[in-house]
Order: structure tokens, then sequence, then C-alpha cells
């Protein structure tokens, strides 16, 4: 082993029909990197899908960025996988693609990182593929170096991951006591944090153009559709100091543009949001906030309003999910009827243009019919505002999961490929692709209208 224990941070490339960088951050990567670096370990962080790197340009040129840190990724066309192509409708027409640098940049990088443990991170559980490529290169370039992966597909789906990715270990979330108990378990030098794990680094090199913030942990409500209660049991307020901390030296660092990663952001806002945002209003900085996770409708009162506008926020989303009273009820009932429309008015009144607010509108939910979404996209256009059609993959540990499972004509627990979207996985006689197809259609309309 090195005098001093090196690290390898991977953030896998992702292999799918359609990705798009909508502040896509391997959050919990990175304060694992935080753990290691305050530990003495030497860290070297492997970005799979950074749309930076200059070798991969050269052979399939740039991807088209914002200036707020989203946009493309590198694309290469790759056959549909074999698991998936008998059992595709015959009218299917997308391409296939893996996202991310060349293989071969992935292979130097790890090749120069010589690690004595590598971290593999993980997303959605149908981009296994791009998991399975990053942990079978590392296995062949150094087969006896623990590999230990996280992240949502490790946590989920644990067997299938360690079979796939040729992960040591899956430990699911960590913290500092159970991160030193798997680098004592390996042999490795513990880092001697206790509690949660530190806050990201500020490394600009680590974030690239945009910063990624998290206020409070998980989510008191208990959607059906959502795993979030399985990924982050409870709800665990944060310290408005602390994270304001993090946030300043993030900026310091040089990132003006920060997405909140909450799955509860407005939840006692009065003791973590509002002072937060007091505090930014309190100092010299400018940031520009967004909100791809999306808000709570039910959530956003004047003085909210006028915080986020005044502290930077260009864009709030908002999860609508549905105009359907028996919706709400059935899945999840964090939603009034008529605060859709108060809030929209709120927003405009604190100075919100219509392009700057957002709703998502789910859409395939096991039994969901086609009408119950064009009734919401309607009651959606009222408010003349962004329109998104979220659409629905099965997750597996949400409370839906088993009843996706029954109702779905693809294997989901065999092949999690097919838990993708792309596919509408819960398709039924009153709700088709078809159908979907149109409703998206006329969503991009309407939303062109809303942008110019």
């Amino acid at each position: 082993m090195n005098e001093k224990p090196r690290a390898l941070l991977i953030h896998p490339p992702v292999c799918d029909f359609a990705l798009y960088d909508l502040f896509l951050k391997p959050y919990g990567l990175f304060r694992i990197a935080g753990a290691l670096q305050q530990g003495g370990y030497e860290v070297h962080y492997l970005n799979a899908l950074d749309y930076r790197d200059a070798v991969t340009a050269e052979t399939l040129g740039s991807p088209k960025r914002k200036s707020n840190g989203t946009g493309k990724f590198f694309r290469s066309p790759l056959p549909i996988p074999r698991e998936l192509q008998k059992r595709l409708p015959g009218d299917f027409q997308r391409h296939f693609a893996r996202y991310g640098v060349l293989p071969e940049v992935m292979k130097t990088q790890i090749q120069k990182a010589r690690p004595d443990i590598v971290f593999l991170s993980t997303g959605m559980t149908y981009w296994y593929k791009g998991a399975e490529e990053a942990g079978m290169m590392v296995k062949t370039l150094f087969p006896d170096v623990p590999l230990i992966a996280g992240g949502v597909y490790a946590s989920l789906m644990p067997r299938h991951c360690r079979d796939h990715t040729g992960a040591d270990r899956v430990p699911g979330s960590l913290d500092g006591e159970s991160l030193d108990k798997l680098l004592a378990g390996t042999g490795l030098p513990t880092v001697r944090i206790e509690g949660p794990l530190p806050d990201p680094p500020e490394n600009r090199a680590l974030w690239g153009d945009a910063g990624v913030l998290r206020l409070n942990e998980g989510c008191p409500f208990s959607c059906d559709y959502c795993a979030s209660g399985a990924l982050h049991p409870g709800f665990i307020q944060g310290d408005p100091e602390k994270e304001f901390d993090q946030f300043e030296r993030l900026y310091r660092a040089g990132l003006r543009n920060f997405a909140f990663y909450d799955d509860a952001l407005l939840v006692n806002s009065e003791s973590m949001l509002v002072p937060f945002l007091e505090k930014i209003l309190d100092s010299d900085m400018s940031p520009s906030f967004y909100t791809p996770n999306a808000v709570h409708v039910s959530k956003i009162s004047p003085t909210i309003a006028g915080l986020m506008k005044r502290a930077g926020f260009m864009e709030v989303r908002l999860g609508y999910e549905s105009s359907s009273r028996n919706f709400h009820a059935a899945h999840g009932p964090k939603y009034r009827e008529e605060s859709f429309s108060e809030t929209v008015e709120t927003l405009r009144r604190a100075g919100f243009a219509s392009r700057q607010i957002a709703v998502y509108i789910l859409a395939g939910l096991p039994e969901q019919r086609s009408d119950e979404v064009q009734d919401s996209v309607h009651e959606a256009r009222e408010g003349k505002v962004r329109i998104h059609i979220a659409e629905f993959s099965p997750v597996p540990g949400s409370p839906l999961w088993e009843k996706c499972v029954a109702k779905s004509r693809y294997p989901l627990t065999e092949e999690p490929l097919f838990h993708n979207n792309t596919f509408f996985p819960m398709e039924w006689g009153e709700f088709t692709r078809g159908d979907l197809t149109s409703i998206k259609e006329n969503v991009a309309i309407w939303n062109r209208g809303i942008l110019t």
C-alpha cells in the first residue's frame, strides 16, 4: 500500500435512450470524498460524465451546454441491449446510447489513480449498465482492490448490483461510523469521523459549473410512488448555520449556480429555509438557485415566495402531480385542491414570470387513466406556467412496487432495464403509449408559447 492510502471515487457513464444534465451530481459520493480527505486519504475522482473532457471532445465533439450548468453530455450510439430486444413493441423507434467520456479515458484515469480502494456511485436502477462497465473495468485492472458500490441502484437492488458490478461490498448509506467499519474491514486506515459524513469539498474541479445543496434529509410524506422513504428513512431537518457555511464555501470557490437536492425543501421552512435565505440576503453574494426535485405546492406562502425571489431563485418547479382529488387520496395526501392556483398567484406577486414557474404532472402510474393526465394538463394551463410530464418509473422499495410488478407486461423483478419510463412499463387499455405521446406533444407546443 502507498504511504498515504489512495481512494478512487467513480461517477459512472449512463446507458439510456436519453439523458440531460439537470444538475446531475453524485452528492453522496462527494460527501465520502470529504470524509476520506479529512481522514488523510489521497482522493482521486473519475467523473465519467465529464462534459469538459478534451480527449473525448476530439472524437465526439463538445456537447451543448447552458451557462447555468445544465445541458447535454457526450453521446455514443449503442445497440439496444439484448435483454430488451425480444420484449420491445414492434413500433419502438428510440435509439440507445452511452453517455459519458470514452472508455479509454476511463481506463487511463483508473490506471493513473492506482487505488487502494474504489467507491462506485450508482443512479437509477435502469442505468446499471454504466455502473457495470465501470465496476468490471476496475476489477479487470485491479482485481484485488476493494470495490464499494453505493447510491440509488445499489441501495434498492444490492444483490443485483453486486452481481453486475463486481462490487465487494454494497453497504447502502454510510455515516462516519459505518464508513470506519467498512475501511477497517478492508485493512485500510479509518477516518475517525463521528455522526454524519461531512459536507462535500469545495473543490471547483469536482463540481463543474453548478453546485448542489441539501438542507434537509428525507421527506415526512409517504407517497406510494416514491422510494424516498427507502433511501432516506424519516425526515431530518438541517442546521441553517451549517448549511449556509457550506454554501458560502462553494460560492467563494467560484460557483454561482446551485440546485437544491431536497425531497422536502419547504417543510419546516420557518426554522430552516427562511433563516438560510435571510443569511444570503444579508451577505454580498448573488447566487442563482434551482429546484429540479420540485417543491410542495401547498407550502409556498407569500413570505417564502418573496424570499425565494430576492435570494436568487431563477425558477420554481412545483410537485403538482395531478389535479385529481382521488389521485392524491390514493397516492399521498400532500396537496389541497385549491392550493395550485393560490401558489401560482403567490409566486407571480413575488415577481416570478410564467417561464420561471413549472409544474410536474405524473403520468403512467398503475391503472392511471390518460384522461386524468389530460385534465391535469388543462388545469395547469389555467395557471399559464410551464408543464413537465414526469413519466412514472416503477421503483423497487416504493410502496407501489408490488402493484407495478403485478400489473406490468415486463419482468420488472428480473431485469431493471424494464424500469425505464421510455417503455411506458405500466401501459394498459385506458392509457397507451400513443396517448402519452399525444399529451407530450401538446405540452411541448404549450411550453414553447410560454418561453417565447
